[in-house]
C-alpha cells in the first residue's frame, strides 16, 4: 500500500500548543473571570480581550497548517488531533471574550 508516513513540524507543534498559556494568562489576569477584580482595568479588561484574539488567530494559523502538512495518503490522526484541538482552542477564546464583554463592559 501507498503510506506516506509523516509527523507534524516541529513548529505546528509549537503552534497547537501555543493559545493554552495565553488563555490561562487570560484566566489569571482576570481573576477567574471576577467582578471587581485586583488589577487596574487596562490588565483585567483591555490585555485579556487583546490576548483572546492572540489566541484565536494563533489558533487559526494552526489549524490551516495542520491541513497543509496532512499527508494525502497513510495516517492523518495527528494532524486530525491537532486540527480538532485548534478549533476547541477558538471556541474557547471566543467563549472568553463573551465572558469579558458580557462581565466587564456591559451593565
Amino acid at each position: 500500500m501507498l503510506e506516506e508516513r509523516k509527523r507534524p513540524s516541529n513548529v505546528l507543534l509549537a503552534m497547537a500548543i501555543a493559545p493554552a498559556p495565553l488563555l490561562l494568562l487570560i484566566w489569571h489576569l482576570t481573576e477567574g473571570f471576577s467582578l471587581k477584580p485586583s488589577l487596574p482595568h487596562l490588565y483585567s479588561r483591555i490585555t485579556p480581550m487583546v490576548l483572546a484574539i492572540l489566541s484565536i488567530v494563533v489558533a487559526v494559523f494552526t489549524f490551516n497548517l495542520a491541513r497543509d502538512e496532512e499527508p494525502e495518503w497513510g495516517p492523518a490522526l495527528p494532524f486530525k488531533v491537532i486540527e480538532g484541538a485548534a478549533v476547541a482552542y477558538i471556541v474557547l477564546a471566543v467563549i472568553f471574550l463573551l465572558l469579558i464583554a458580557s462581565t466587564y463592559f456591559m451593565p
